[in-house]
């Protein structure tokens, strides 16, 4: 009898193992910035227990004359609210959770096969992707110097012309901008967790945003070349909703999370980047109070998008 309870108790802890096991639930706190995750169907990313994304199925889609296509099925549940969605097989491709505490989690769906999709995680306070920040650079004299972003909370630059670091070091800056007799700028795109802010800004109407950022940015204290650049690049990019809210972070906020550091003496200066949020209706809101800026001495200036 004894001998007959063993492999019963066996096979009762394997099947225990079998089926809770496509439950098995991931903590967000046991990964860091960036860090690689497979999940596979049934298992669950969960920050706490009501606030959590779980792998359902991954389905082949085939249609008539077109490729077939690998999908990822997902249930997220935030705030007492389920939402489901499917991810399709792009390297890349990102979905998001924004959790009760104002914690902010952007996961980037980077493989699918069978059984299992690979993750990167970014989890921090309200994480960002940051693109085509300008660096402009206006030294009183011709001058080398070296440019870096320091990334304290974690992050990582994604693009940059020239290429960051190696190519921004040593770069020959003259008083009118110009870099190394090439570039006007120093441009990059970056991953940025941070405690960003979204307390304040202005709701603007699609049709009014030339106006409005022309007029904004040069109350902030950017030059009409700066601006051109800006709105050159922007306004044909931000056309899908009626309305659109600009969240600025200025200066200060940007330094605590993303701090510039050049090994000359900066006399001037000024940072901006605008957190976009789509609408389809005007929302009312506090707008920012816009800090005095005065360009003197070594000028160092930049902008930058964020579209959330």
């Amino acid at each position: 009898m004894k001998r007959a309870i063993l492999p019963t108790l066996l096979a009762i802890i394997l099947t225990v193992i079998i089926f809770t096991g496509c439950n098995f639930r991931i903590s967000y706190n046991d990964y860091d910035y960036g860090d690689e995750v497979w999940i596979n169907i049934g298992e669950t990313l969960y920050k706490n227990k009501t606030e959590w994304v779980r792998l359902d199925s991954i389905k082949a889609i085939s249609r008539q004359n077109i490729d077939t296509t690998v999908y990822a099925f997902f249930t997220t549940f935030t705030e007492n609210e389920e939402n489901s969605f499917s991810v399709r097989e792009l390297r890349g491709h990102e979905f998001y959770i924004e959790y009760s505490n104002g914690d902010y989690a952007a996961l980037y769906c980077q493989k699918i096969e069978s059984s299992k999709v690979q993750i990167i995680i970014n989890v921090g306070s309200y994480g960002a992707s940051v693109e085509k920040p300008n660096i402009y650079l206006y030294p009183t004299k011709k001058t080398r110097m070296t440019v870096l972003l320091d990334l304290p909370e974690g992050g990582k630059v994604t693009e940059s012309i020239p290429a960051y670091p190696k190519k921004w070091e040593n770069i020959r800056v003259k008083p009118d901008g110009t870099i190394n007799n090439k570039y006007d700028f120093l441009f990059y795109e970056a991953d940025l967790p941070g405690d960003w802010q979204f307390d304040e800004g202005w709701c603007v109407a699609q049709k009014d945003l030339p106006y409005f950022f022309k007029t904004n940015l040069r109350d902030y204290g950017f030059n009409k070349k700066e601006i051109k650049d800006f709105t050159d690049w922007w306004i044909p990019r931000l056309k899908d909703e009626p309305y659109y809210i600009m969240y600025p972070q200025h200066t200060a906020k940007i330094n605590s999370i993303v701090p510039l550091k050049i090994n000359k003496e900066i006399d001037s200066l000024l940072r901006l980047f605008y957190f976009v949020e789509g609408l389809e209706s005007k929302r009312d809101m506090p707008a920012p109070v816009i800090p005095e800026f005065e360009r003197k001495g070594f000028v160092v200036t930049e902008w930058g998008v964020s579209l959330r």
